[in-house]
């Protein structure tokens, strides 16, 4: 029963179950309890069950380890078990996948995050791992300080980034089970909290066990109380951001900043989804336009980005405007009353003629994206709403910017031929560049495409095989996409037909409430701009109204003229606005990296990317205990003041090590007999042996020796010594000493003690005072 230490294994799994409770709070749905709830216990059990076959601590934590990722195979990778009993490698492809979604989903959202199938077994693996961590140290290593380190670990994920203080309820249950687990191993762990030894009114000491047992009761108890009540006087602390979305909470970090993401990958989400408010503002104009954080020039291998920095100081009372300013056009005015997009970005209409930052710099790039040096709670900013004529889409007149250096002509390689095709198709020989942005536009938003959420994953009809091809040639093959799929194809039609275009991201204008628009974190949009020298960058908008509503007036084709049969400009302008639900950015329950353009190891690497770190957390949590037995050594070591004192510390490390291989010298003898019997047990001979003796001479030379004589480094010795006798033990002897060092134990006990010593240091100070 000792061994098997079944109390302990159920008051693990407790505190266990019990540290993950508060992450209700940062999801919709309790659906994750019972998989991690499954898993808890079968950890626990098989623990129980393990230790009972009195199997090495090492076996026994391995078996837990196998058994906690059956029982996670078995909930969450069904249909993907070989013979439908055991994991492959198609069922760790399974969960990888899986654990992707939960990334996006967690870096999309705030909280409460949506509980999806792959949320769900994203915390059953966390879950199980704390669940294994816990019960492998605090039972059967027998540590249980130490395992509150893992459970104070858990504790934090869901307390930091929580937009409100977490309930006491979620913090009294976690710890009482952890005293709990503290207390069945013994007062022994409980007597480092206190020295006290109480007297009786006769003078003579009593039992001191009574004494320390009340003061650590007492101890405990006020600690308790002071960390349930001192949370209630002190306000929450902002957020520490887990994820971009989870830890975005009103109070977040940074008074709840966004950050819009300037590198946009066509097989994720443009950015945020959350309802978060970024900006508020009034305008006055009924129709105001979108507002541009970024200007994306290069597309690589599905990805936007741009390699031009905001270096130059710009006069933002006046910005220099491109085209020609006879051109008819209507001032607008918006007053920013909030603003939470974070610095150096800043959200500007176009094309903007000025704006009143305050104090506040603004520096402008190459190709004309603003910033900020800091964050600007309010602005104003004055722009001018183009109302073009046909004759001011005029292509006679300069480039822009940038484009003798090939800045807005390059074709993506990968989708060339399937673009080009689409060119021939819609646009006839001879258009003019308003007509093929007008047709590409009309084409794009017609019934023959769909806009959606959900990214399809392409398929060969005849193999059902998933299709590796390209993000872009996927979405022209499946017509079914969101705003930068739209954008990005628009863009690259354009600079076929040799028209200089480019992507710009920012956000919707919002919605229309108690006179003022409220821009959200799900209106973050993309859309391309095309250069005409009489207008300068002009907005074009390909994304289907169902999203946007209607495209600007000079884009429709006329109605005089008719369209191709896949140009439908009425129903286009006069689409229904979006619903809040309905967001351009979000990829939810799609495949998401099964559509990437690479193959091979680069691909399984790419999709199994957060189990392999998993995996690897977990060999380098195996490491926690050999290196602190390493820093350990080198302490004393460092620590010693003479030869003297440095052959001791190599002498008691050497006697550890070899008690982690079962072989010690009785209790009180000499160096001499100690060193006979350690030659004996550990099974040396020549040079081994050799070293033993000479390690025992030094020994004893140093303790009769004068201060500060010089005496022989034995270092060398001991390392030979240990290395014979490790070699002549079992495999698992081996590991258990390598892993589970008792040196490494007692580096860790120090840092608790030091730790928990502090109430004890300031109860002292308290009851001097």
């Amino acid at each position: 029963m000792n061994r098997t230490r079944p109390l302990e294994a159920l008051l693990a799994a407790l505190a266990t179950l019990a540290v993950a409770l508060p992450l209700l709070t940062l999801f919709d749905s309790n659906t994750w309890v019972r998989p991690a709830g499954l898993v808890i216990v079968t950890i626990a059990l098989v623990g129980v069950g393990l230790r009972s076959l009195a199997l090495s601590a090492w076996v026994v934590i391995l078996g837990q380890a196998v058994a906690g990722f059956l029982a996670i195979s078995w909930l969450h990778g069904r249909g993907h078990l070989l013979g439908g009993l055991l994991p492959g490698p198609d069922s760790v492809h399974a969960l990888g996948i899986l654990l992707g979604e939960a990334r996006e989903t967690v870096m999309a959202f705030s909280a409460p995050v949506p509980t999806e199938r792959g949320i769900i077994v994203a915390i059953t693996i966390l879950v199980g791992f704390t669940a294994l961590v816990v019960d492998a140290v605090g039972v059967t290593l027998r540590s249980p300080a130490l395992a509150g380190l893992a459970l104070l670990t858990a504790y934090l994920v869901s307390a930091t980034n929580s937009g409100d203080g977490l309930s006491w309820k979620y913090f009294i249950l976690p710890i009482a089970f952890w005293l709990a687990l503290l207390a069945t191993q013994g007062l022994g762990v409980v007597r480092r909290w206190s020295t006290t030894v109480p007297r009786g009114s006769d003078g003579a000491d009593h039992d001191p066990v009574l004494g320390v047992a009340g003061t650590a009761r007492l101890l405990g108890a006020g600690t308790l109380a002071l960390a349930i009540v001192l949370p209630m006087v002190v306000p929450h602390l902002p957020t520490t951001f887990l994820a971009d979305g989870l830890g975005r909470a009103d109070n977040a970090r940074g008074g709840g900043s966004i950050t819009l993401n300037t590198t946009v990958d066509l097989r994720r989400s443009l950015e945020d989804q959350s309802q978060t408010p970024v900006i508020s503002y009034r305008t006055t104009t009924t129709s105001p336009d979108p507002l541009r954080v970024a200007i994306l020039t290069d597309y690589r291998r599905g990805e936007w980005s741009t390699g031009f920095t905001a270096g130059r100081n710009v006069q933002p009372d006046s910005i220099a405007q491109d085209g020609d300013p006879s051109v008819k056009r209507t001032p607008v005015r918006i007053d920013v009353t909030e603003n939470r997009l974070q610095a150096p970005q800043i959200a500007l209409p176009s094309p903007l003629q000025n704006v009143d930052l305050g104090d506040v710099p603004l520096r402008t790039n190459f190709v004309g994206s603003f910033e900020v040096d800091r964050n600007v709670g309010e602005y104003t900013a004055n722009y001018n709403q183009l109302q073009p004529t046909t004759g001011d889409f005029s292509t006679d007149g300069p480039g822009p910017r940038g484009w003798d250096e090939g800045i807005y002509n390059e074709i993506d390689g990968e989708s060339f031929e399937r673009l080009q095709e689409l060119v021939n198709n819609v646009v006839p020989e001879g258009s003019t560049p308003l007509e093929t942005a007008r047709l590409l536009q009309a084409h794009f938003r017609s019934s023959q495409y769909t806009y959606s959420l959900q990214l399809p994953t392409p398929t060969d009809p005849v193999s059902g095989r998933t299709m590796m091809a390209d993000p872009l040639s996927n979405f022209l093959v499946s017509r079914t996409g969101y705003c930068v799929q739209f954008a990005s194809a628009f863009v690259m039609a354009a600079r076929i037909k040799g028209i200089p275009a480019r992507l710009a991201i920012g956000f919707l204008p919002g919605t229309f409430a108690n006179a003022s628009y409220t821009v959200r974190a799900a209106d973050a949009h993309a859309w391309p701009e095309l250069w005409f020298p009489d207008l300068g960058w002009t907005r074009f908008e390909p994304t289907p109204g169902v999203r946007t509503g209607g495209a600007p007036t000079y884009s429709l084709i006329p109605t005089e003229v008719g369209p191709t049969e896949s140009a439908s400009p009425t129903a286009s302008s006069s689409a229904p606005a979006p619903t809040a639900s309905e967001r351009p950015d979000s990829d939810t329950g799609s495949v998401g990296p099964t559509t990437t353009s690479t193959s091979g190891p680069f691909r399984w690497i790419t999709d199994n990317l957060l189990t392999l770190v998993v995996i690897v957390a977990a060999l380098l949590s195996l490491l926690l205990l050999p290196v602190a037995a390493w820093v350990r050594r080198r302490r004393l070591r460092k620590a010693a003041r003479d030869d003297a004192e440095r052959v001791e510390a190599d002498w008691a490390s050497l006697i550890s090590r070899l008690g982690d291989i079962g072989i010690a010298p009785p209790d009180g003898s000499t160096p001499r007999q100690a060193g006979t019997r350690l030659a004996h047990d550990a099974i040396l001979s020549a040079e081994p042996k050799a070293a033993m003796g000479r390690i025992v001479s030094t020994v004893e030379q140093a303790r009769y020796a004068p201060p500060h004589a010089q005496i022989p480094d034995v270092s060398t010795d001991t390392r030979a010594v240990w290395r014979a006798a490790l070699s002549a033990r079992q495999r698992g002897d081996r590991v258990r000493a390598l892993l589970i060092p008792a040196d490494g134990l007692r580096q860790w006990r120090d840092v608790v003690d030091g730790t928990l010593a502090w109430p004890r240091r300031a109860w002292s100070r308290l009851r001097r005072r």
